[in-house]
């Protein structure tokens, strides 16, 4: 499960930026990964602000005790990567590393 409660207006704005440079069908392939990893019954995935610009990050949880209570399994980022960034050199304000040049949308941890 994706949770993006805490994030829609952020989420929209994405989207739209998305859309403006032919990219929401990769940003959408993201978040349906998130979305489906691992057991969808037993984890969740949600959704919070980044600083960097159409960027997230997330915190993966898993059911704890079997009693609606989430424990955070690991952590880590959807982040935009394009020129604001020198697409992934590590430059401020994404301020992450690709091995590759790239522009778009991808899961760090």
């Amino acid at each position: 499960m994706l949770d993006t409660s805490r994030v829609n207006a952020r989420l929209t704005e994405a989207r739209a930026f998305a859309d403006t440079i032919g990219l929401r069908v990769q940003l959408e392939a993201r978040l349906a990964f998130l979305d489906r990893y691992a057991n969808p019954k037993r984890t969740r995935c949600v959704l919070f602000d980044d600083h960097a610009p159409h960027s997230f990050r997330f915190a993966m949880e898993r059911e704890f005790g079997g009693c609606d209570h989430w424990m955070v399994w690991f952590e880590g980022g959807l982040i935009y990567h394009g020129p604001h960034d020198n697409h992934g050199s590590g430059a401020a304000p994404a301020l992450a590393v690709t091995i590759q040049p790239t522009t778009g949308w991808w899961i760090q941890t």
